[in-house]
């Protein structure tokens, strides 16, 4: 990449670039309208500007007409007429200017209002030279490839930080990383244990970085080593298996050892690190693409490209690159670990308009949605948990996307009236009468059946349907998404907290009796098989004597609580409070149903025992000023009330979507990228198995502390 951009700076007919120093609360889909370019012709001079950009930093901007642009932000009550006039220019010159407004603007869009004066040449002429040398000093033309001759293990002490150790040892913080690859994605903690590699002293071999081209240029005679293959001796200069074949014509097929072959002078990878434990070379196919690539191994473009520099020249049919050695995952096609959130809104780059279709069962009929006070009226009247529940999930979805078009996203909301539960043939009735195949994405309806009636029917589309209430997985649409984490992905979250932790740990198991808690109780066993079952007398009742025969004195005992009755939990959370202290007791549930929430069950009791348990959001009731989010303070604002967790599900499945689609080509692409996104109450982290659709499996690990309060552990 820096090897084009030095190639435009230098040529005379070559594309011209500005530097431009950021301002507060600018963004790149700002900056690029003041300058009549596009984000992606910024990113590509500026890569680290998709992480977003910062008050002062300095960005090289492609000169499109050598003009710039007065830029206005959409107000509320703003029209083309007063903007117009606010600029001393005309409604019809802001539409020359801005085209799309001649179907209307929206809060938060952009607009170029007048063009700006233009300045000096020879003051361009010195912005061109600092964006040139900018770029210049950024290219290092020489990487040292050192060897590793041994490892020194270094315990992360507080407040210690990658650059001071990298410091103190004399190595880079990439050095650190190389070593330790789980800190690409993960910050270094305290008593963490870390590998510093120690270099010999002179280096040994030195890589030009340059193109392909180059490389093929100048060549060099070699003989082939035992366990040499043409992937191996391709990799290790950077070429082809075909552009080896170009450059020796009558090459043995046989591939002797001895042979004398020509290859390219540059080594750009030493032999003995072209490959390692866990990693195996690949050829390019034809007609493969590095997002095919990245889809197919589950592995981030940082990493691919860390793996195989060269990559940025281009990639070919027939280059050998490094990959990660394919193994069984469970015929999971996507899946990828939880790690500190992304953040979407800093890497917007797709602001074609967006299309999203809203499918809840208001049960309105002709009522119209736009008369909010009349609609709301109507259906605070009816009866069902169902259509209260689709107004306020409708809440959060209007707020998601009001405040996506403020991040420049231009959105065409379309909501459609299900009417109600199992209406197959209503919506099969809808789907055909309306263009679903131009939909980026289908939200809803609620309910399964039909969430996979729809499902079904835009599988020809390949339109991506999300499923907002709904737990259970579709195994039959590669086009479902299910936003909500299922019971046993739940269940697996908190064993494998408490699997970590096990270790001289009593592990009891009391476990409510009948057919439904059978397989919770066979999945805990089979986890932990030193665990002590308590026996639960008929009725299912706990008597004080049995649980003394399970509870140990000597170690911290940790107990598992599976029961939705009511009885039961009210009858042994005040044995367990009793003893909490003495025998050092701490309370897990894998499912926290609706009878832990029962008046008869004391929270005092829940949280001096500081029972532990999964969720799929934070469980949040109150918010106080501090801890309002923008959401939570205009739904507030505009309806008096903290939102629900329908509302607040609304809005974080509809952002989410939005975010995505604005930083990926579609749906699709958008879940094949590594990370976990979060936002009010709810995580996104997709994975999909090879037959079916795709599910989330981000969840939350809650305890209840002192004082009732509720902590995020995981």
């Amino acid at each position: 990449m820096f090897f084009l951009v030095l190639f435009m700076a230098h040529a005379s007919y070559a594309q011209k670039y500005k530097s431009h120093k950021v301002v507060k609360g600018e963004n790149v889909y700002r900056i690029a309208k003041r300058y009549n370019t596009t984000p992606e012709a910024i990113y590509r001079i500026n890569p680290t500007a998709k992480e977003g950009v910062k008050e002062g930093q300095i960005l090289a901007i492609p000169v499109i007409d050598d003009q710039e642009y007065k830029v206005h932000i959409v107000e509320e009550g703003d029209t083309v007429y007063n903007i117009s006039k606010k600029y001393n220019t005309t409604p019809e010159a802001i539409y020359i200017l801005n085209p799309e407004a001649e179907k209307g603007i929206n809060l938060g869009q952009i607009l170029r209002v007048t063009r700006l004066k233009k300045e000096d040449s020879s003051s361009d002429e010195k912005e061109v030279k600092v964006v040139k040398d900018s770029i210049l000093d950024n290219i290092k033309p020489l990487e040292e490839i050192r060897k590793i001759i041994s490892f020194k293990t270094h315990k992360v002490k507080r407040k210690e930080t990658l650059y001071g150790i990298a410091k103190e040892y004399g190595v880079t913080v990439e050095d650190i990383k190389k070593n330790n690859k789980r800190l690409y994605s993960e910050e270094i903690r305290k008593r963490d244990k870390i590998r510093i590699p120690v270099y010999e002293e002179e280096s040994r071999v030195v890589i030009p970085v340059d193109t392909t081209g180059s490389r093929i240029s100048t060549t060099t005679k070699y003989i082939i080593k035992p366990k040499d293959t043409k992937y191996s001796i391709s990799r290790r200069h950077g070429i082809t298996v075909n552009e080896l074949d170009t450059l020796n014509p009558l090459i043995d097929p046989n591939f002797p050892v001895g042979m004398e072959i020509l290859v390219p002078t540059t080594i750009f990878v030493p032999i003995e690190e072209i490959i390692e434990p866990g990693f195996e070379l690949y050829e390019v196919q034809p007609k493969e693409t590095v997002y095919s690539i990245l889809k197919r191994t589950q592995i981030s473009s940082d990493s691919l490209f860390k793996m195989n520099p060269y990559l940025r020249d281009g990639l070919k049919a027939g280059m050998v690159i490094t990959l990660p050695r394919q193994v069984n995952r469970d015929s999971l096609e996507i899946d990828f670990a939880e790690r500190k959130p992304d953040i979407l809104e800093n890497m917007l780059s797709n602001f074609k308009t967006k299309k999203v279709a809203i499918m809840l069962p208001f049960g309105l009929d002709t009522l119209d949605l736009d008369a909010r006070k009349e609609t709301e009226e109507y259906i605070k009247g009816r009866r069902g948990n169902g259509t209260r529940v689709a107004l306020d999930f409708y809440k959060g979805v209007q707020i998601a996307v009001d405040s996506a078009k403020t991040k420049g996203l231009s959105i065409e909301l379309n909501v459609f009236d299900t009417q109600r539960n199992n209406n197959v043939n209503y919506i099969k009735q809808i789907i055909a009468q309306n263009n679903f195949d131009e939909m980026d994405a289908v939200v809803g309806p609620l309910y399964q059946v039909n969430v996979e009636a729809v499902a079904s029917e835009l599988k020809k589309y390949d339109t991506p349907v999300f499923s907002p209430i709904s737990n259970r997985e579709s195994k039959l649409y590669s086009n479902f998404f299910q936003t909500r984490p299922t019971d046993v992905m739940l269940q697996d979250k908190l064993i494998s907290y408490v699997e970590k932790d096990s270790i001289d740990k009593n592990i009891i198991l009391i476990i409510q009796q009948g057919k439904k808690h059978e397989k919770i109780k066979e999945k805990l066993i089979a986890k932990f098989p030193n665990a002590k079952i308590a026996k639960i007398e008929k009725g299912n009742y706990l008597y004080e004597l049995h649980l003394n025969k399970v509870l140990d004195k000597n170690k911290p005992n940790w107990v598992f609580l599976e029961s939705d009755d009511v009885a039961l939990i009210s009858n042994v959370t005040p044995l367990l409070n009793a003893k909490a202290e003495s025998h050092k007791i701490t309370l897990f549930t894998t499912d926290k149903n609706n009878a832990f929430d029962d008046d008869n069950i004391k929270n005092e009791y829940l949280s001096k025992l500081h029972m532990h348990y999964p969720s799929i959001d934070k469980e949040y009731d109150n918010y106080d000023e501090s801890s309002m989010t923008p959401f939570v303070a205009r739904y507030k604002k505009e309806y008096g009330a903290i939102p629900n967790k329908y509302a607040v599900r609304g809005f974080d499945i509809t952002y989410d979507i939005l975010m995505r689609l604005g930083t990926a080509d579609d749906l699709y692409h958008a879940a094949s990228f590594e990370g976990t996104t979060e936002y009010v109450e709810n995580k996104f982290n997709y994975a999909k198995k090879l037959l079916g659709g795709y599910y989330n499996k981000a969840a939350y690990l809650i305890k209840f502390d002192d004082d009732l309060k509720l902590t995020v552990i995981e």
